[in-house]
């Protein structure tokens, strides 16, 4: 039931966000950094856009509110397949009811379900933000930092790409992180 999750959180986000006009966000920023960006872009352009294309070079993910409330978060793994039990629905005798029988039969009869290949580790995967209940950038970067010392260099995310590996977005749900992604 990760669908209620998600309602909440972005029903939080465009609540927290009802006075801006747009968020920016940039993995291990500070607001002192951020509004040397945010300056010098705006310094350069008023046009929307190009304003965006700015602060992504600088390594900033931006978007309006108006883009935001249209696209919406959803957890980076949501459209992962769920584990199966392997057994499949009972069967429909013509009448259009299920017998114990037919369903016992069609059980015996069924193949194993597949097992669902595992995930390559260094695989990358692109992350818009992280979120967990009461924790700031701080807490994930020590959490990052705790991930990273087991799993070596190898698995440094990609702030630019707004990419992590496979291996350390699983280490930090483990943690508690949810990493977020554009639906």
């Amino acid at each position: 039931m990760r669908s209620a999750p998600v309602i909440l959180f972005n029903a939080v986000l465009i609540a927290a966000l009802g006075g801006c006009t747009s968020v920016s966000f940039k993995q291990g920023a500070g607001g002192d950094e951020f509004r040397r960006a945010e300056a010098n872009c705006r310094s350069t352009t008023s046009e929307r856009n190009a304003f965006t294309q700015c602060m992504e070079a600088k390594g900033w993910w931006t978007r309006s509110v108006e883009e935001l409330s249209e696209i919406g978060f959803v957890p980076a793994d949501a459209d992962e397949p769920a584990a199966s039990t392997g057994a499949p629905p009972p069967a429909a005798s013509p009448s259009g009811s299920t017998t114990p029988s037919t369903a016992a039969k069609d059980m015996a009869a069924a193949p194993p379900a597949a097992a669902v290949a595992p995930k390559d580790p260094l695989s990358r995967m692109r992350i818009a933000m992280w979120a967990k209940a009461g924790a700031g950038g701080a807490e994930l970067t020590a959490d990052q930092d705790r991930c990273l010392s087991g799993l070596g260099d190898a698995h440094q995310p990609d702030p630019v790409a707004g990419t992590v590996t496979r291996g350390l977005y699983d280490c930090l749900r483990k943690q508690g992180w949810i990493g977020m992604t554009l639906r």
